[in-house]
């Protein structure tokens, strides 16, 4: 009966053993302790930190890209208005410098990035319309953007 109690008694000890060895320990819980995945720049979904970090590089790239792409549109579509002194047309562009940044993550775990450019709004002026075509644009209004991203099911998302 004592041989049973005994090795009833192991069997339990041995189960909260390996429980414990599994579960999380509580000074780890402390922030700046990661589980060895995540200090490895392993993430819950899979993902690499660095594989993020890429994907993010390219993600604000394709971006810029997007928005140069828009830009060309808009100076295509000027809408010109004509004024005593000649004619005049205002179109928005974009910055080629920008700063793409990962964030700390969000309370739940997932990556948040923010990339910062300016939008300008620039004016086209000439006596006639194909003088102000010609015309090197000039700023008239300048505004700070920052767009705010997150990563999910492996891709940056809007």
């Amino acid at each position: 009966m004592r041989t049973l109690l005994l090795t009833i008694g192991m069997a339990a000890l041995f189960s909260v053993a390996v429980v414990a060895e599994h579960a999380r320990p509580a000074h780890a819980q402390a922030k700046g302790h990661k589980p060895a995945k995540e200090a490895a720049g392993q993430k819950s979904g899979g993902e690499s930190d660095e594989k993020i970090a890429d994907d993010l590089k390219a993600f604000c790239t394709k971006w810029m890209g997007f928005l140069e792409t828009r830009e060309r549109d808009n100076k295509k579509g000027i809408k010109w208005e004509n004024r005593a002194d000649g004619v005049a047309g205002h179109y928005v562009g974009y910055s080629k410098e920008y700063d793409c940044t990962m964030k700390e993550r969000s309370s739940n775990g997932t990556p948040v990035a923010t990339i910062q450019y300016k939008e300008y709004v620039y004016q086209k002026t000439g006596t006639s319309r194909g003088e102000a075509e010609q015309a090197e644009p000039s700023v008239v209004e300048a505004t700070e953007v920052t767009e705010i991203f997150r990563y999910s099911k492996g891709q940056w998302v809007y």
